[in-house]
């Protein structure tokens, strides 16, 4: 029997997907990007391969988080030969406390959450994001409520998918892993992390991705968060 819910934010809770995408957007025709890029699309494209990449990088500890701010935005002015400093600094300057003040939550967020919380579920938060950022995601979008304990990577000094950064959390919550399972959308670091450490997982994949080549299978897998009704 389960007693314990680690959850992921980005992807899983906060529409990150969407709210990224709304706030590069208006950076790129703030930025007058639209003269060098054929539209929003190729140079969103180009951006959120690179950044998907350097996440992963920065979940392996391979680089720092102020590298990962800086390049992320670098990589498609270099792909254009933009040489303008301005712009980077501009787009990198401003992406952060924009993308901090959006609100979109994946669907079925709160009515889960109200309903795990109601059932007598500890909920813990377990993020990669920047620590001052993810604060004041979950503060914009009125989630604190619903977590008995939030648990940074930056404040643990250890990421997902690394054995330490689960370990970490169960033992500061008194928790047992069999009575445990983890919630999240990327299965690298939340559900591959999880099962490192003999931690249930749930994977939540609203795309119907198929699991990764030569990966285990997750404890569940779902495509709609209200879908754990089904579950817990």
């Amino acid at each position: 029997m389960y007693r314990n819910i680690f959850i992921d934010l980005d992807n899983t809770l906060w529409d990150f997907s969407t709210n990224s995408k709304n706030v590069l957007s208006v950076l790129f025709y703030k930025y007058g990007l639209d003269k060098y890029f054929e539209d929003f699309s190729e140079y969103f494209k180009i951006y959120s391969g690179h950044n998907n990449f350097l996440w992963e990088e920065y979940a392996l500890n391979k680089i720092s988080k102020e590298y990962l701010n800086t390049e992320r935005f670098s990589y498609p002015l270099r792909c254009r030969n933009i040489e303008d400093l301005s712009i980077l600094e501009g787009m990198q300057n401003e992406y952060l406390p924009l993308l901090s003040e959006q609100k979109v939550l994946m669907p079925g967020c709160i009515e889960t959450l109200e309903y795990l919380k109601g059932k007598g579920y500890k909920l813990y938060l377990v993020s990669n994001g920047f620590v001052e950022i993810q604060h004041k995601k979950l503060s914009g979008a009125d989630l604190y409520k619903y977590f008995d304990k939030l648990f940074f990577s930056e404040e643990i000094k250890a990421h997902k998918p690394s054995k330490e950064f689960f370990d970490t959390v169960i033992k500061s919550t008194n928790s047992r892993k069999k009575e445990s399972i983890v919630i999240g959308d990327n299965f690298f670091a939340d559900i591959e992390g999880a099962k490192n450490s003999k931690i249930d997982q749930i994977w939540f994949c609203p795309s119907g991705n198929e699991i990764p080549k030569t990966s285990f299978s997750p404890t569940y897998v779902i495509k709609d968060l209200r879908e754990l009704k089904d579950i817990l």
